[in-house]
């Protein structure tokens, strides 16, 4: 045990007894056994084996890249399982379902490198013991269970706010813990190996970015390709050519994606399908929302790789460190000579990346803001609409209660449903990509919504709250239904539940807009 204590800490092996325990118990039921069956010749398919040894075979290339310079051992071997594990095989699932454009990396990069994880990281770094460990997993799972089942139903208030109360006094206590550890031997998170352990998961993901966005490309040209129409050598010249239009740049195939019915669907030869595509790149070449600053990123970017390169490249050429022991923290830094390379950088080209990066960071401000008025103006009618509707929102729709539905979410919706017709009708080139998806999903949303209610967008008007109160008794009375479940009622709370989360999640994306 003292040896396994070694490798993982507490908390990873009271996690890995009750797994293995679970697993173990599980394997012997008959459900389980049944979704093993059907799950296994999805995951073992051709594709996904290929896909398996391109991505062992890039990532073991990452690794032993890490190895050589001298950064990571066999110490953080551990470290690396779980990464891929628990971060890296999501991130895939996660990137198949959203990556669209660069903004989905971006992102992705700022969630990693965000001060969270550092807390995260410093708050499990010590663990209490193994017992307690063993028993406070089970029981944390089961709490959280039953913290989310009491946070579903309105009944069950108390229940959630004793939980809530138990959850804070335990992050409390992990708290206090952690700072006593802190205080007591600072020296075993302030050091080089606990630095290592902290820089490892971002470093794994920025390395291995290609790979994900190589699967991200590869699935929007999937599903681009299988839609390909026309004969069996036309398919193949089709297939070309798209490739040469989009390459590997995500958003241009993606854009091929969602314009099919201006591109693929009435392509049946090379020539239509080339002519297509330059009136995409016309249209895409005249969007507003995509290309405005476009311009600005480009400077910023390659102000940065200047600057980069400038810094490492100074750096290389006059210091004595060899490269190896630079990246492992092997060295001690010579003050003089970093003045004197200090002098050799301001009088070279980083005063030139840096002043441009300055003028460059100045422009994006002021484009942004420009072009930030222009959608405020343009759009103001809906991002009324959704803050008003956000302001509204209560943790339990009152679905019993029709008047009070009426006013607070029907009304607004169908609004809304208008608000977004009009918006992606008229403003569809002054949006970017991703807030161009984000209202066609709200438009979704109302629209589901809409037709679970049952009542046509012309004659909402027609309602008021004891009108629409009569509408969904009898709605409610005459719809069919089994034991426990009203059919009418069970749409409506769906659809109201769909249309609260994509108002919550317009409000985070368009919340400088308001």
């Amino acid at each position: 045990m003292s040896e396994l204590q070694e490798v993982f800490n507490n908390r990873e092996i009271a996690v890995g007894i009750w797994v293995m325990l679970a697993v173990a118990i599980s394997v012997f039921t008959k459900p389980v056994r049944q979704f093993l069956t059907s799950v296994f010749p999805i995951l073992f398919c051709r594709k996904f084996v290929v896909f398996y040894i391109v991505f062992l075979s890039y990532f073991g290339l990452v690794t032993y890249g890490l190895y050589a310079m001298g950064f990571w051992d066999t110490s953080l071997l551990k470290d690396t399982i779980f990464w891929v594990l628990f971060l890296e095989l999501p991130l895939f699932i996660k990137t198949i379902e959203k990556a669209k454009d660069n903004r989905f990396f971006a992102q992705l990069i700022k969630e990693n490198i965000a001060l969270i994880v550092i807390i995260e990281f410093i708050l499990n770094f010590w663990t209490f013991g193994l017992v307690t460990e063993i028993i406070a997993v089970p029981i944390t799972v089961f709490i959280g269970i039953l913290y989310a089942i009491s946070a579903k139903e309105k009944n069950h208030q108390q229940v959630k706010r004793f939980f809530d109360w138990i959850i804070v006094i335990f992050c409390v206590v992990v708290i206090i813990n952690t700072v006593a550890h802190i205080i007591k031997t600072p020296n075993e998170i302030i050091n080089v190996a606990a630095l290592k352990e902290l820089l490892l998961p971002i470093l794994l993901l920025l390395l291995n970015l290609p790979i994900v966005y190589g699967l991200a490309l590869y699935n929007t040209y999937e599903q681009v390709f299988i839609r390909v129409k026309g004969s069996k050598s036309q398919k193949s010249k089709i297939k070309c050519k798209i490739f040469r239009f989009a390459g590997v740049y995500l958003s241009k195939i993606t854009a091929v994606r969602n314009h099919l019915a201006q591109t693929l669907v009435i392509s049946l030869t090379e020539t239509d399908m080339k002519a297509n595509l330059g009136k995409l790149e016309k249209r895409l070449s005249m969007h507003v929302g995509e290309n405005y600053m476009k311009r600005t990123r480009f400077y910023i970017i390659w102000c940065i790789i200047g600057m980069l390169a400038c810094i490492i490249g100074l750096i290389l050429s006059n210091s004595y460190v060899p490269l190896k022991e630079l990246l492992s923290f092997n060295f001690t830094l010579d003050i003089h000579r970093i003045k004197e390379i200090i002098t050799y950088i301001c009088s070279a080209g980083i005063i030139v990346f840096f002043c441009f990066f300055i003028y460059s960071i100045g422009l994006r401000k002021k484009k942004k803001e420009e072009i930030s008025q222009v959608k405020k103006y343009s759009l103001h009618n809906l991002f009324y609409l959704i803050k008003r509707q956000y302001n509204m929102l209560q943790e339990f729709p009152p679905i019993d209660e029709p008047k009070e539905l009426f006013m607070q979410y029907i009304t607004t919706a169908y609004e809304l449903k208008l608000e977004c017709d009009k918006s992606i009708a008229i403003f569809e080139n002054l949006l970017t990509t991703w807030e161009l998806d984000t209202i066609k999903q709200l438009q979704l949303s109302t629209t589901t919504l809409a037709y679970n209610v049952g009542i046509d967008e012309d004659e909402i008007n027609q309602y008021n709250p004891d009108s629409f109160n009569s509408y969904f008794v009898d709605k409610k009375l005459t719809v069919s239904q089994n034991e426990k479940i009203n059919f009418f009622i069970h749409d409506v709370q769906k659809g109201i539940e769909k249309y609260t989360e994509q108002i919550k999640l317009c409000f985070e994306e368009f919340k400088f807009y308001m």
